[in-house]
């Protein structure tokens, strides 16, 4: 074997290791989004409970919370702490706390599926299914406007889905996410 065979076989060993590595950090990436985002979910959840044992509407209570707590980030807007409340009042913490709610992008599960959705029902069958397929945002708006829960109440679905991780790209995006991680000072 001569020195140019040797460079070969050492260069196609290493682009097998680089693709290896890549596959490796996208996974795990990956399983990292999901935990944070499953912890923000839950401390959101929690927050917007201790709202809605304090707050009266029109007592200014959120618009000084969200003041306060503006060192910790964007996250904790007027806006977002409205949002925790419909959340905590919306869902059970055993809902929150299950693997599907927290594995939905924030963004996703309060101004899309919580939004759009006219049951309780409903929501948990967007959340579900954006969960199952990897739906991104997008894709749950189309699928809100194209009525999908009221067709499977229909017809259910006999087509088996092929998950993508839109969902977990979404995460990525979610600015939430980066300002929970980064929100200790």
């Amino acid at each position: 074997m001569n020195n140019e065979e040797k460079k070969d076989i050492l260069e196609n060993d290493y682009l097998l290791d680089l693709s290896n590595i890549k596959e490796t950090i996208r996974q795990n990436r990956n399983k990292a989004m999901i935990v944070v985002n499953s912890a923000m979910i839950i401390t959101y959840y929690e927050i917007g409970t201790i709202i809605n044992k304090r707050k009266t509407w029109g007592s200014k209570y959120i618009e000084r919370l969200s003041n306060d707590l503006s060192e910790y980030g964007t996250g904790y807007s007027i806006q977002n702490l409205k949002r925790m409340s419909l959340v905590a009042n919306e869902f059970s913490y055993n809902e929150i706390s299950s693997q599907l709610v927290s594995q939905i992008p924030w963004g996703t599960l309060t101004t899309v599926i919580m939004t759009k959705s006219k049951s309780h029902e409903e929501m948990l069958w967007y959340i579900n299914e954006t969960h199952r397929n990897g739906w991104s945002r997008a894709t749950v708006l189309n699928q809100i406007a194209m009525k999908a829960y009221e067709r499977s109440l229909i017809e259910p679905s006999t087509t088996p889905a092929v998950k993508s991780d839109d969902s977990v790209n979404e995460m990525f995006k979610d600015t939430y996410s980066f300002n929970y991680i980064d929100e200790e000072k």
